[in-house]
């Protein structure tokens, strides 16, 4: 049962860096994809505000974007599930990413932040 665990949680991690390409061009980058949005769709609360206070006050940013992390926290996690479940269906066209930025990993990228 360990070595399950252990497995489980390698493959977990290859799916969370695999996530982390330009738009999908096949199946697999959009399973990852989904995956990776569905795991870090929690980092919301903590991207929004930071990414807000690049134009905003930080009073503004925290006050403002934590309030809008927490409502796109679940709209992330659902569009990572539908990206997962439909990962074989070329939906949108080409399988282009259905949130901006794709992944939260490509968001803190943006904003510096790793």
């Amino acid at each position: 049962m360990r070595n399950v665990r252990k497995i489980l949680i390698v493959v977990l991690i290859a799916f969370l860096f695999a996530g982390g390409t330009a738009y999908a061009k096949d199946p697999a980058v959009k399973f990852g994809r989904g995956v990776t949005n569905f795991i870090l769709s929690p980092a919301e609360i903590i991207y929004q505000p930071i990414k807000l206070s690049k134009t905003e006050n930080a009073l503004v940013a925290w006050f403002g974007g934590i309030p809008k992390g927490i409502l796109y926290f679940p709209y992330r996690a659902g569009v990572g599930l539908y990206d997962a479940a439909t990962f074989f269906i070329p939906y949108p066209e080409h399988y282009e990413p259905l949130l901006e930025p794709e992944t939260l990993v490509e968001g803190f990228k943006d904003l510096n932040t790793i």
